[in-house]
């Protein structure tokens, strides 16, 4: 039986937990990310993104798609909605890491310079909350020079939620590796 002092210290524990999980909202990524896109996505609204490529950068889509391939859950594409912009945007926050520069393009990739073509080609999807999350991304990245293709990559991440993951929605983790794969990318981009 316990204690009156641990039973309260328990139960302390408990509210805090729930408190610390309750005041995320777990199924649109953290209010940080969210921000930075909702400031990008508004940013680019207010102003045209320049099609004229910048020099030894290389030029990626603002927004990534999904591939057509059936490969990827409609559920995921109709509730991940932002997984694009999160695949796009952290390519472009690792890049000094790497080494290299990223210019974001709005609609389409320049002909001239170095374009990444780039693709979300598959996405699994299964697990909860009370389960535990079980999810994968799979993205392609095609390497082009003045329009003629150079050199091809895929690469895949699995997460599972990480810490406090029994909190998170499926498109908070699923940005997760979305996130870590961009990283992934800009490293096989320096090594070109």
């Amino acid at each position: 039986m316990l204690k009156k002092s641990s039973f309260a210290i328990l139960i302390k524990s408990l509210l805090i937990v729930l408190v610390v999980g309750c005041s995320s909202n777990p199924d649109r990524g953290d209010s940080a990310n969210r921000k930075q896109v909702e400031s990008n996505s508004s940013a680019s609204k207010n102003k045209k993104v320049s099609q004229v490529p910048a020099e030894g950068a290389f030029h990626i889509l603002q927004n990534i798609p999904y591939a057509n391939n059936g490969g990827i859950a409609d559920n995921v594409k109709n509730e991940c909605t932002k997984l694009g912009e999160q695949f796009s945007n952290s390519i472009k926050k690792y890049a000094s890491k790497h080494g290299i520069m990223i210019t974001q393009v709005a609609d389409s990739l320049p002909n001239k310079g170095k374009s990444v073509v780039l693709s979300i080609d598959n996405v699994y999807s299964a697990g909860n909350a009370f389960l535990g999350h079980r999810k994968s991304a799979t993205v392609k990245a095609t390497l082009m020079l003045d329009g003629k293709e150079i050199a091809s990559t895929s690469k895949t991440r699995n997460s599972g939620g990480g810490f406090m993951g029994g909190f998170k929605g499926s498109c908070s983790v699923l940005a997760h590796t979305v996130n870590t794969l961009g990283s992934d990318i800009d490293r096989w981009l320096s090594e070109q």
